[in-house]
């Protein structure tokens, strides 16, 4: 069962238009490809019976909207179902630019009203138990440490806001960094 509607595929192509009016581009063949197979495996149902799942894999060289085609497909989609929109990236440089360049891009010049938040895993976030074992640790047990023996020396020189004596963020002292 598809529950890709006639009124569904209009939202989508009139977000299209008004995007590439906006911006002054012309259509592409295969950026309306992208969008329409984006939009057709987002519809379809779980096969039940075949234990399968409607997949679509999209690969396009660089700057051929691949993000402007399932970013408008998927949003109108995700709307009509009440549902969340979620994008995952691989890489931290794509991550940010979909969040700083082309989201903003997209919502400006399609109309469309979404909003959008940046979540990050857990590895991009310091460990702070890690962090204190590697300075206990101390450079001669970490090789990687030899490198930044200045910042272990003195951790409120990296711009940390951090002042010799008590550190105001935080309440430790000196001695304890």
């Amino acid at each position: 069962m598809n529950l890709l509607t006639d009124s569904l595929k209009d939202e989508i192509r009139e977000c299209y238009a008004r995007f590439l009016t906006s911006r002054a581009f012309n259509a592409r063949y295969c950026q309306r490809l992208m969008i329409a197979e984006v939009a057709r495996q987002l519809c379809e149902t779980r096969n039940e019976a075949a234990e399968t799942y409607p997949l679509a894999l999209i690969e396009a060289g660089t700057g051929t909207g691949k993000t402007v085609a399932y970013v408008i497909a998927a949003l109108p989609i995700a709307r009509s179902r009440g549902k969340r929109l979620v994008i995952s990236t691989a890489t931290v440089a794509l991550q940010e630019q979909l969040v700083f360049r082309d989201l903003p891009d997209i919502q400006s010049n399609s109309d469309m009203e979404f909003s959008w938040a940046l979540a990050k895993g857990r590895r991009r976030y310091v460990c702070l138990s890690r962090l204190d074992a590697l300075l206990q640790e101390g450079a001669s047990g970490n090789q990687a440490l030899r490198f930044f023996e200045d910042e272990v020396r003195q951790p409120w020189r990296r711009g940390f806001g951090c002042l010799p004596g008590n550190d105001r963020q935080t309440g430790l002292r000196r001695v304890e960094w």
